[in-house]
């Protein structure tokens, strides 16, 4: 999943890639959750992490199982 955002910015940020270029794309892009669940990401200036969301899961019986839906921090 991450290669594929590095990909999918590096070629929105066009053939002159820089590190400026590639922070501008994606500072553009809305990444949809994934195959496993996670939530959507949006980057922004002062928003480098993609999402601020949560969620608890934990292994029982040897597999994963989600505890929680995603919580935002402080509730």
């Amino acid at each position: 999943s991450i290669i594929d955002l590095f990909i999918k910015a590096a070629q929105k940020a066009g053939s002159n890639l820089s590190t400026e270029s590639f922070i501008k794309a994606m500072d553009t892009m809305v990444v949809p959750p994934d195959i496993f669940g996670s939530a959507e990401a949006t980057y922004t200036a002062t928003k480098r992490l993609g999402s601020d969301l949560s969620r608890l899961s934990q292994i029982q019986d040897g597999r994963w199982k989600v505890i929680s839906d995603y919580v935002k921090p402080g509730k």
